[in-house]
């Protein structure tokens, strides 16, 4: 005999794991702090992101940014603004976005990561640097983008940058054990 209710449940069970799917694609979330305390000739913050070779396309989105910026100047493949949070893509060429800043503080932001699993690699570098736009310290954090390959992150001290766990992959695991209970509940009717 067929069952209508047991029907709609699959398929409901089906959309909503096809749906809930689409964020564990994302790619990692690092949130990145910079304190410039120690540093009373910086004025800027370079953030770069560019492909290696003959790197896929892939996109860093920054987002959360906190701190005494006090301008942005997109160079290259680059979207969005201070407020809102901008993206990078790594797209030929330089791209980069310079973030004036007040000396002296905290400066924080969150970055993802999407596609940088396809060809060469991409990286992701963050600077810092003073008026005459020399870099201060090098690197302050780089973070490899390899595919096939776990993420190299390289900061030094005083530089803390930490991988934030994805929510979506426990929404969608919790989601999918919810379905399958009543699934089966009403299947079973």
């Amino acid at each position: 005999m067929f069952n209508t209710k047991a029907l709609f449940a699959r398929a409901l069970l089906a959309l909503t794991l096809a749906l809930g799917a689409i964020p564990a694609f994302a790619g990692p979330l690092y949130k990145i702090a910079v304190d410039t305390s120690s540093f009373s000739t910086a004025r800027f913050l370079d953030l770069q992101f560019n492909g290696l070779g003959s790197a896929g396309p892939a996109t860093a989105y920054v987002s959360n940014l906190s701190g005494a910026f006090t301008g942005f100047t997109p160079e290259g493949d680059v979207s969005g603004d201070i407020a809102g949070g901008f993206t990078l893509g790594n797209s030929g060429g330089f791209n980069a976005v310079l973030l004036d800043l007040t000396p002296g503080g905290l400066f924080q932001f969150d970055v993802r990561f999407d596609g940088a699993d396809l060809g060469d690699g991409t990286t992701f570098s963050v600077g810092l640097l003073d008026d005459a736009f020399e870099n201060l310290l090098g690197a302050l954090v780089r973070i490899e983008l390899m595919p096939g390959a776990p993420d190299v992150v390289d900061a030094p001290s005083g530089v803390d940058v930490a991988a934030v766990p994805e929510p979506s992959d426990w929404m969608l695991l919790a989601t999918g054990l919810l379905l399958l209970g009543a699934t089966r509940r009403y299947t079973r009717r």
